[in-house]
């Protein structure tokens, strides 16, 4: 079975510990109800994760449509979520970062490897 697999991205901003997803990372994993943030500090990756109900053990985020109507990206803010990935990222310095990954379909996954970081000039 052949996999769909669709370019992602994410914004992290530490100033404003933002972390923003942009609409067509949303569509690509299924343009959920709910999803979570995952990172993995072994492999140095930040996952974005489709969910399809709520429980209070893990910590979902719940998509408001009609937000995401109005804008071309999802803002998250966590100061404590973006502390931890700057740290993992080796991110010491102020500005705005943006990571490139991949969307799996079927999957309802986007991973991001933080290797592909790029500081964006705004």
């Amino acid at each position: 079975m052949e996999q769909h697999i669709l370019p992602a991205s994410i914004v992290i901003d530490p100033k404003k510990n933002r972390i923003r997803i942009h609409r067509p990372t949303l569509r690509a994993i299924g343009d959920p109800k709910l999803i979570q943030l995952l990172v993995s500090p072994q492999k140095k990756a930040v996952a974005i994760r489709a969910v399809g109900q709520e429980t209070p053990e893990d910590q979902t985020h719940r998509i408001v449509q009609m937000r995401l109507q109005n804008e071309n990206s999802y803002e998250i803010y966590s100061k404590l979520f973006i502390f931890r990935l700057c740290g993992i990222a080796g991110i010491m310095e102020k500005g705005v970062f943006r990571l490139e990954g991949s969307a799996w379909v079927e999957g309802g996954i986007a991973v991001f490897p933080l290797d592909t970081i790029q500081r964006v000039d705004v």
